[in-house]
């Protein structure tokens, strides 16, 4: 069974920081990109003053083997749609409402 929520861009990252681990599978959807893989990382070091929010993704598509690094920040405006599926538990979807960009 998969848990369906709804939540702006802030609460999603939220969501992210607080409850994905290493090794879950996390697929976001932003803007044009479709990233699918397991989290190798976390960081929620602090950068010049700012939370860092940062996900490392090894993808898990196609024949070519990837690693990328997300800054949530950048692009949470974009954000559509989050898939987290955790090593050990149950499948969440989040369905992001639009955030309004930061003037």
């Amino acid at each position: 069974m998969v848990k369906e929520m709804k939540m702006n861009c802030d609460l999603a990252v939220e969501y992210i920081m607080e409850n994905v681990k290493e090794n879950d599978r996390l697929e976001l959807s932003y803007n044009r990109v479709f990233t699918p893989g397991e989290v190798l990382n976390i960081d929620r070091s602090h950068y010049h003053g700012k939370k860092g929010t940062k996900v490392l993704i090894h993808v898990l598509e196609g024949t070519s083997s990837s690693t990328v690094e997300v800054d949530l920040e950048e692009i949470k405006h974009d954000l559509i749609e989050v898939n987290h599926i955790p090593k050990n538990g149950k499948e969440v979807v989040i369905l992001i409402d639009a955030c309004e960009a930061e003037k």
